[in-house]
């Protein structure tokens, strides 16, 4: 890295879209050789990764027109998977039986784990009382979520509003390919755009509250 700070997200793009050439002399294509290009485009001739990549590629031709929904849906069908794990929060248990019917409906099996799976309390995980004292409510559990789907055999998962954070450990502990059909907001709905819109609206003071507490160490590590 150069320490100039410069990424994708500071050029428009069109270079790589659009392939017009004219890349900036600090494109960030630049900070690898030849060699590691090559390595890359060979983990894509990986059998799996080549499976999903094709999958993907059919299916972004179609994605103008398709909901999410029928994306993933037209996705797990061309990397052929059978059964297909969902991993859901309970508050969107309504939303992921839907999601079952829908999909057993087109031919898979499902299988789904919700998140308070085993009912852990603060003190199970190891994690300090809640504020307050006392145990707090039940913690979801996103490990053991990952690991009874892995016994499931699925072969592609599902996520379907997992907490931040806890949506990171289930990607990480997911043996089988995972998908994300809905990003939890409870503010809005479950549309996570809308707080970067908003950053451009009124609702930008409430916003900016979170950003200078990040930035001033407002914010504890744990």
């Amino acid at each position: 890295m150069d320490g100039t700070g410069f990424s994708c997200l500071s050029c428009a793009g069109e270079a790589c879209e659009f392939q017009t050439g004219g890349n900036p002399p600090q494109c960030v294509e630049g900070l690898v050789g030849e060699v590691v290009r090559e390595e890359v485009r060979e983990r894509y001739r990986e059998p799996e990764n080549h499976r999903i990549m094709q999958a993907a590629a059919l299916t972004s031709e179609r994605c103008a027109n398709l909901t999410r929904v029928q994306e993933t849906m037209e996705f797990a069908a061309r990397m052929g998977a059978r059964k297909i794990g969902i991993a859901t929060c309970t508050m969107l248990l309504d939303e992921s039986r839907t999601l079952r019917k829908l999909l057993e409906r087109a031919g898979f099996e499902v299988f789904g784990v919700a998140c308070k799976v085993e009912g852990n309390r603060r003190a199970d995980l190891g994690l300090a009382p809640a504020a307050g004292g006392g145990e707090g409510p039940v913690l979801c559990n996103p490990v053991m979520q990952a690991r009874l789907l892995e016994e499931e055999g699925t072969d592609l998962n599902i996520v379907m509003g997992l907490c931040v954070g806890h949506d990171t450990l289930f990607y990480r502990h997911s043996h089988a390919p995972t998908t994300t059909l809905v990003t939890k907001d409870h503010v809005t709905g479950h549309n996570a755009c809308a707080g970067l819109y908003a950053s451009k609206s009124v609702y930008r003071r409430r916003l900016n509250e979170t950003v200078d507490a990040c930035r001033e160490g407002g914010i504890a590590q744990v």
